[in-house]
């Protein structure tokens, strides 16, 4: 759940933004600016709609680094095949009253959370990737591990990235997001503890139309844990999303 980044950041992109060779959060090296359309399966009390939203991914030559996923960090490693640093990631509120399904639920505030990010390089094309945050609406830790490898196609127009990894939430997280209580109205009472949040695979395919333009596309499949999975907040265990849009390369 994050907050897309205000335009004034789009501006700063256009106007500063230099080549680096690290890959970035899409598996590929291109760094771009534009628009898309998203969406995915409804998963926990939410509407499914279909959403304009920014494509954003640029690092500075000082490696800073941001993207539209609402996550910007800086690379402060200067070593080959590690990448280590800092990380700010937006998030989004929710109040039990947004959806009859949260009902009982506790509130969410949107607020900045900070944290770190550690990535080793198996090869050119291979990563391991891991980061960890202190959510600072629910007082809590969580976290991420996975890999991602990078794909050059026959056709060098063409770029593939496949990326599967874990989410994990300590019980504080846990229980903002998934926790019902009955008294609050709720259908039952329900409390999880800290432990995976979710499994996900995901697939970044951009097709370089010239020099300056792409198409990004990208499908990721998730699935909750049975923490998460077992509130009665929760739709459905697995569900997928998906954009695509055009975007300019720099």
């Amino acid at each position: 759940m994050n907050k897309l980044f205000p335009l004034g950041v789009l501006l700063l992109v256009c106007a500063g933004a230099q080549s680096t060779d690290m890959m970035m959060p899409d598996g590929s090296k291109d760094m771009y600016v534009g628009m898309a359309l998203a969406t995915r399966t409804v998963a926990a009390g939410e509407e499914r709609r279909v959403l304009l939203r920014p494509l954003l991914q640029v690092q500075w030559s000082n490696g800073l680094f941001v993207s539209a996923s609402g996550v910007a960090g800086l690379h402060l490693s200067e070593t080959p095949g590690l990448e280590y640093g800092p990380l700010l990631a937006a998030s989004n509120s929710r109040q039990p009253t947004d959806s009859w399904r949260l009902r009982g639920s506790q509130p969410v505030d949107g607020k900045a959370d900070g944290g770190a990010f550690l990535n080793y390089y198996l090869g050119s094309e291979t990563r391991l990737q891991s980061s960890v945050f202190y959510d600072t609406s629910a007082h809590g830790m969580r976290g991420y591990v996975g890999v991602q490898r990078a794909a050059n196609l026959p056709d060098p127009h063409h770029r593939l990235a496949v990326t599967a990894g874990a989410y994990w939430a300590s019980s504080p997280v846990m229980r903002e997001l998934y926790s019902v209580s009955a008294a609050a109205g709720g259908v039952r009472d329900y409390r999880p503890d800290m432990g995976l949040n979710s499994l996900s695979v995901g697939l970044d395919w951009n097709w370089a139309l010239s020099r300056q333009w792409l198409v990004h596309s990208g499908v990721s499949a998730t699935r909750l844990g049975s923490g998460a999975a077992d509130s009665p907040v929760v739709e459905r265990r697995s569900f997928i999303s998906w954009s695509s849009g055009l975007a300019y390369r720099f």
